[in-house]
Order: C-alpha cells, then sequence, then structure tokens
C-alpha cells in the first residue's frame, strides 16, 4: 500500500456527513418533537381547566370530581395514548392534574421513543345567589304574574316557580327584570320578551321549610275585634281574633315578640305608618290574614335572635289557598322571612316595598315594584360562576 493511497481523504466526506447527520437531524427533529409536544400540552392544559371550572360548580365534592373527570374525558383524548387525569376538593378549591405521553417523530433515532406532557390546574366558585321569592302554587297554576311597568330588583336573587302548567309565569311589556334569574319549571308567556333573565323548564328548587319552621300553639284570645282610628297607638305582642282595623290616619308601634292572628284579618287603611322591630306574625289558620291598603307605609324587620330568629310572617303548612293583597304599601321596608305558602299574593300597582334581608314563599305572586335582596334563611339557588385559582 503506497503511501499516498494511505494519505487519500476524498472519500471520507460521505462518511462524516452521515457521522455528522445523527445529531443535526436530533437537533431538528427535537424542535419539531417538542413543538408537537408543547401544542399537546396546551390542548391538555385547556381541558384541564375547563375541567375544574365546570366541576366546582357542582354542590357536593363528589359531583365535583365526576363532573370535572367527565369534561376533561370529553375534551381531551388523544388518539395515540391515554390521557390521565384526578381531582380532588380541598374546602372549596377543585384541584387536577393530568398527563398523557406523546410519540416523537424525529427523537426515536437517539433513543427516544415518547415524551411525557403534564398539567395542574384549580379552580374556586365565585358567586353563589339565593332564591329570594319561592312560589309553591302547582301543578296547574299561574304562579308568577308582573305587569306593565313593575320593576323588580334583585341582582343577587333568583325567583324560582314551581308550578309546571303551560304558562305558569306571565311577564307583560314593560317589565323590568334586574333580577339574578327567574327560574321557571312550567313554561311562561314573556310579552316584549324574550327576557334573558327568565328560563323554562327550570329546576325550580323544592320548598325546604316544610316541617322546618317553629310550631306555634295559638292560645286564647289576647284581643277581639280592635278598632283604632287615629292616633299614636301602641301594641303588645298576644292572640288577635276577630277583625283588627286601623282606619283614618296614625302612627302603630309594635314592641316586639309574637303577633298571632287568628280566625281574622289585621288591616292597615290608608295614612297608616307602621313599624315594628323584632316583631313576627303567625297566621294561624286560612281565615288570617294581614292587609296593607291604600298609602301605607311599613317599616317591619324579624327578630335577630330566639326562636323565631329571620321570620317576619308564617304560618302552618298544609292550609288552603286564600288571598292576601298589598296595596300601595309607599316607601315601606321589610326585613325578614314571610313563609306563606298557601297565600296568592298580589303586590299592587303603587306599592314601592325595599325588602333589604327578605326571603318570601308564597303560593303566587302579582308583582310591581320590589327591590330585594336575600336574608340569612334564604336557601341557596346556584353557583354562578369560577375563576381559576391556580
Amino acid at each position: 500500500m503506497t503511501p499516498r493511497f494511505l494519505r487519500d481523504r476524498s472519500a471520507n466526506v460521505a462518511v462524516i456527513f452521515a457521522i455528522a447527520l445523527i445529531p443535526l437531524l436530533g437537533a431538528v427533529g427535537s424542535a419539531v418533537d417538542y413543538t408537537i409536544a408543547s401544542n399537546q400540552r396546551m390542548k391538555m392544559q385547556t381541558a384541564l381547566d375547563s375541567a375544574v371550572l365546570a366541576g366546582v360548580l357542582e354542590p357536593t365534592d363528589a359531583a365535583k370530581i365526576a363532573r370535572a373527570s367527565a369534561a376533561f374525558t370529553a375534551n381531551f383524548q388523544p388518539s395515540w395514548s391515554a390521557a390521565t387525569a384526578s381531582f380532588t376538593v380541598n374546602g372549596g378549591e377543585l384541584g387536577g392534574s393530568a398527563n398523557s405521553t406523546v410519540p416523537t417523530q424525529f427523537l426515536g433515532v437517539l433513543g427516544i421513543k415518547t415524551m411525557t406532557i403534564a398539567a395542574q390546574s384549580a379552580a374556586v366558585a365565585t358567586a353563589k345567589r339565593k332564591v329570594c321569592i319561592l312560589l309553591t302554587a302547582s301543578p296547574d297554576a299561574q304562579a308568577f304574574l308582573v305587569n306593565s311597568g313593575a320593576k323588580l330588583t334583585g341582582p343577587t336573587c333568583e325567583i324560582h316557580v314551581a308550578s309546571t302548567a303551560g304558562v305558569a309565569g306571565m311577564i307583560n311589556s314593560g317589565t323590568t327584570l334586574d333580577v339574578g334569574k327567574v327560574c321557571i319549571k312550567g313554561s311562561a308567556t314573556q310579552n316584549g320578551g324574550p327576557y334573558p333573565v327568565v328560563s323554562t323548564g327550570c329546576a325550580a328548587i323544592a320548598n325546604p321549610f316544610v316541617g322546618a319552621l317553629p310550631p306555634v300553639s295559638a292560645p286564647g284570645c289576647s284581643f277581639t275585634n280592635q278598632t283604632y282610628s287615629a292616633g299614636n297607638v301602641t301594641l303588645s305582642p298576644g292572640t288577635y281574633c276577630g277583625s283588627t282595623n286601623f282606619n283614618g290616619s296614625g302612627t302603630l308601634t309594635l314592641r316586639p315578640g309574637l303577633y298571632v292572628i287568628k280566625s281574622g284579618a289585621m288591616i292597615f287603611n290608608s295614612g297608616w305608618t307602621v313599624s315594628g322591630t323584632g316583631v313576627t306574625f303567625y297566621l294561624a289558620d286560612q281565615n288570617a290574614t294581614l292587609t296593607f291598603n291604600g298609602n301605607v307605609t311599613a317599616k317591619l324587620s324579624a327578630p335577630s335572635s330566639g326562636s323565631y330568629a329571620d321570620i317576619l310572617m308564617f304560618e302552618p303548612d298544609g292550609l288552603n289557598r286564600t288571598n292576601l293583597p298589598i296595596n300601595g304599601t309607599a316607601g315601606s321596608s321589610w326585613t325578614g322571612m314571610m313563609y306563606l305558602p298557601s297565600r296568592d299574593v298580589t303586590i299592587n300597582s303603587v306599592s314601592n316595598v325595599v325588602a333589604d334581608s327578605v326571603t318570601m314563599v308564597f303560593a303566587t305572586l302579582n308583582a310591581t315594584n320590589w327591590s330585594i335582596q336575600p336574608s340569612p334563611s334564604a336557601p341557596a339557588a346556584t353557583l354562578t360562576g369560577a375563576r381559576l385559582s391556580r
């Protein structure tokens, strides 16, 4: 072998290029494979974020986890490999983690067949509305009527209507419904609508107060058929039988305590101003009622503690339905729960009531101008929003 042959390297270029091509392909291929894996991880992260946001709105821990798992599976299930996700609840936070493997296209030449991707997320519910008005009449009642010009204001409140009638609700044109939601189990006529806050075929909540309020043993009559014509009047707790009428105009002060109305009505006529702090009215039977007529101003609030805490008006369950009109209550303010599930309540045209902390349970409601906020006893309706927490 001659020295010239040994020194000749002209054919080594192909060998050198072949050797150099391996890391070059690895470098270029890794960029491609990492880009593919990064895109898949972003898709998995999006699916996991959506899953925890959906799941955290469910009412129980088990339901949160089930909903999140189903949502993740529906939104991210790559064909090449199974993706796994797990979820845990810690207080009000729903956390989730997920992982999967992505097959490589180029890194296999370096012995890297797959790349692992992972994601983590968590969410918390951000708002919970309460049912400020629950209408229990069913199955065939037109339970909710709002006439033209009426205005119901309660952005943090929901109105739930249990009736399954074809026209369970009637909302006429010119109505303002500034509430979180109107949930009607049946159908509704929406003249001038549809109104975005109204949902029909909706799962209205069941009455949570049946059998839950304190029992009252209506004693013998403390007062029977009383009439007050004018002036300054102060009443004490007791059992009021027959008719208790307030005629003319005057000022009524109610001392704190329980007022039992039995087989009759307490009727407030035009010109009276009625005030009572820490008071509860108990309508003992279907013939017992409270009536507010004409231009009456009523500022009434329930006790803040004791057996009747947060109860402004209530009645026993199972009474036959009767009417309860509230006519022309100018600038009134009521605080507390009004549990009158047998009453067809009519709030007529010039009524203007601010209920800063109220829960109203009626059979039906014909409403005009009310501003409402939930009381402590108002049942929870729905979780309305969620946000990612990490």
